[in-house]
């Protein structure tokens, strides 16, 4: 039996529809409602046309970006198993699309309901209970969790604050991790994201529970009024589905904010890229891929700008002969100075010297992440292996962007 197709929403208003194919059933098709403006375009990748977009094997990356992952898929191909017996990426859009990252959302029906359920985050940050706190979260907030990743983690809604704007969406994004498999990462990505912040480069704000399982993440899509602004991977740009996530080049992602960032702000977006991409290498984080670098933008006809740095975290310490997740300079292996300077020079335009200021930036960035784990390591004595490499990681990061 065919399916019903999928509404899509853009800021709240019906713009078009997603569906399968009747002649082939792995195609997806999306077509524009007539009369949809240009800034209501779903993505900057798919100007509004009277023609059908329609992708095989797989949805359009686009309608793909935002598809959980992991630990989170399995759990709703589970919960869903009896009632979707063969489910695929359009099924999970289903179950995921009133609630997503960015400005697009989806129903079965011709109206839109981002009720999402309301949570304490003060509850999350101070638990120190025996039971898994995750775990109830997982439970009630799977099915308004459009956001990708292989870590666990949903999209939560704060309870309102007296008066200020209700949200209806979600507010927050709260990650897990496995300890036994990744010890202290939230307060890995906490450190790491402290560090960026100091070297200037934008980021989200984040909070680290007392418990050091959790790690809770402000949405930098979701404006003070209450509506969400349109965001895109460089899987998107690159025209790749989010398996193609580590294969292309640091050089690629420039190339590419030259053609989608907005002439007024491509120099600010070269130098933060250039600053981020110094800072991962610094840090030492091997999975800095492409659906780690995004643009955001009120809507396709506005200002595109280079969205925040996220997903921040070393991973070196997990993994010693860990590589860069893109190329950089036509290899993965972590660069030099040399190597970095001429990366820089390339993406910026800068002479030497003012690129070496960048990297110098960068490495004020790397002494303060430096600062975060010593201090982390005072306070949390079990944690101390972790503090020590994570810490030798970064000193040998700093080194590096020296002169």
């Amino acid at each position: 039996m065919k399916k019903p197709p999928l509404h899509v929403f853009t800021a709240g208003r019906e713009i078009g529809s997603l569906t399968r194919s009747d002649l082939e059933e792995d195609t997806f098709l999306f077509g524009y409602r007539a009369g949809t403006q240009p800034e209501n375009a779903v993505s900057i990748t798919m100007p509004v046309r009277v023609d059908q977009y329609d992708s095989m094997a797989g949805l359009l990356p686009f309608f793909e970006m935002n598809l959980p992952e992991g630990a989170l898929r399995e759990r709703l191909r589970l919960q869903f198993a009896k009632t979707i017996p063969e489910f695929d990426d359009l099924d999970l859009l289903q179950i995921v699309g009133a609630s997503q990252i960015g400005r697009v959302r989806y129903s079965l029906q011709d109206s839109l309901d981002e009720n999402v359920p309301t949570q304490d985050l003060s509850e999350i940050l101070t638990y120190q209970g025996g039971a898994d706190l995750f775990a109830d979260l997982l439970e009630r907030f799977a099915t308004y969790s459009g956001i990708s990743g292989m870590q666990p983690k949903v999209l939560i809604r704060e309870i309102p604050v007296p008066q200020k704007i209700t949200h209806q969406g979600a507010t927050h994004i709260v990650k897990s991790f496995d300890p036994r498999q990744y010890p202290e990462l939230a307060a890995n990505e906490f450190i790491c994201t402290q560090g960026a912040d100091a070297a200037g480069i934008s980021t989200p704000r984040v909070h680290l529970s007392e418990n050091r399982q959790i790690l809770v993440v402000d949405r930098f899509d979701l404006l003070a009024d209450g509506s969400y602004v349109g965001i895109e991977d460089f899987c998107v740009l690159d025209g790749k589905r989010s398996h193609g996530r580590y294969d292309g080049s640091y050089e690629g992602i420039a190339k590419r904010m030259a053609q989608y960032v907005s002439p007024a702000a491509l120099g600010r977006a070269k130098d933060q890229f250039a600053l981020m991409v110094a800072y991962n290498c610094a840090v030492g984080n091997g999975d800095a891929h492409l659906k780690n670098f995004s643009v955001i933008y009120r809507h396709p006809e506005d200002e595109v700008t280079l969205a925040p740095a996220y997903d921040i975290v070393s991973t070196l310490p997990y993994t010693p002969k860990d590589t860069l997740a893109l190329e950089l300079s036509n290899s993965k292996k972590f660069p030099d100075r040399t190597r970095l300077l001429k990366f820089v020079r390339q993406v910026t335009g800068k002479t030497a010297k003012a690129a070496q200021t960048l990297l110098d930036q960068a490495a004020v960035g790397v002494d303060v992440a430096l600062q975060h784990a010593v201090a982390y390591g005072r306070e949390h004595r079990d944690a101390a292996e972790f503090v020590q490499r994570i810490s030798a990681v970064m000193t040998a990061g700093k080194d590096r962007l020296a002169p």
